[in-house]
């Protein structure tokens, strides 16, 4: 594979997005339920296909998913070898949403044991009668080389820095938005983060433990559209806040130019106007034959309502 060169010689789709400076604020793929099954390995593209799960497991699953809001995803604990072995595998159902987010862990041995339980309850906000609440986050750092090698090249060092933390973290498979690698997910609550190295992703996920979003690794909420991703961020950005729940989105509409979208913070309520633009020609894998003009969502302005209007 010849990978995507930058003007300064770095190399890969990362890099060239990095040169480019390319916005990944509004980047965060939507997503309302995650599939989170054990599997050391080796990890193929598309990840169910993987050796060393059932065909036949797999084939089911994939037919009870299909059309559902739930993606599936491989994991494993950092640097975990594809010999590794001995005691049960686990599987996490997560939901996502500003409420009524949740996580449910199951245990398992053999991959058909996860046919015995519902996998669509991950795409519903009331959490299923089986499996063990869990009640903190889960990181998911993407490492998937198969789909794209700036995912394990600069994910797998992300993944063995965080592993030393008191945070729960896993090595995962394609997250999305390869270009932005390295990436992270914080679940049940949806948040994206990318461009992440060794030492801001220590930094960010002591932040998120504190209930706080860094905002120059922000890409958004895999719970909202990606222009209210794009508005939220600049908020945050304009208002120089950090707390996770501190913005609150209100509503969102079409507009003739793009989409406006009504966010709440600290009593106050913003109007913010976001417009859907073509980006410059880039690959946005390191495998794309041709480069493509991805979509960006572009905030052109941010209003504070008048007192009176917030009141009515």
């Amino acid at each position: 594979m010849r990978l995507p060169t930058a003007p300064d010689g770095s190399r890969g789709c990362s890099a060239l997005a990095r040169y480019t400076g390319e916005q990944i604020a509004g980047t965060a793929g939507r997503t309302g339920g995650w599939l989170l099954v054990e599997h050391n390995g080796p990890w193929r593209h598309p990840a169910l296909f993987s050796p060393g799960l059932d065909r036949g497991v797999v084939a089911e699953m994939a037919r009870r998913l299909a059309g559902r809001d739930v993606k599936p995803q491989l994991i494993k604990r950092p640097g975990r070898s594809r010999t590794d072995g001995g005691g049960p595998l686990r599987a996490y159902l997560a939901h996502t949403g500003r409420d009524g987010a949740w996580v449910r862990r199951v245990d398992f041995r053999d991959l058909a044991e996860l046919l015995e339980y519902d996998v669509t309850a991950a795409e519903r906000p009331e959490p299923p009668g089986f499996g063990t609440p869990v009640d903190h986050t889960l990181y998911l750092v993407c490492t998937h080389a198969k789909k794209d090698p700036c995912c394990a090249v600069l994910g797998r060092p992300v993944a063995g820095a965080l592993a030393g933390g008191e945070a729960e973290v896993w090595e995962t498979t394609h997250l999305g938005g390869d270009r932005f690698a390295a990436n992270l997910v914080a679940l049940p609550q949806g948040v994206y983060f990318g461009r992440l190295d060794p030492d801001s992703a220590v930094r960010t996920v002591a932040a998120f433990e504190r209930g706080e979003v860094v905002p120059d690794h922000y890409r958004g909420r895999c719970t909202d559209s990606p222009a209210a991703q794009a508005a939220e961020a600049a908020l945050r950005t304009r208002l120089g806040t950090v707390g996770l729940d501190e913005v609150v989105h209100l509503d969102e509409c079409e507009t003739g130019t793009g989409v406006r979208v009504t966010l709440g913070h600290g009593g106050g309520v913003y109007t913010v106007s976001v417009a859907t633009v073509e980006g410059r020609a880039c690959p946005t894998t390191c495998s794309a034959a041709e480069p493509t003009r991805p979509v960006h969502h572009e905030v052109t302005d941010i209003s504070l309502a008048p007192a009176q209007a917030v009141a009515h």
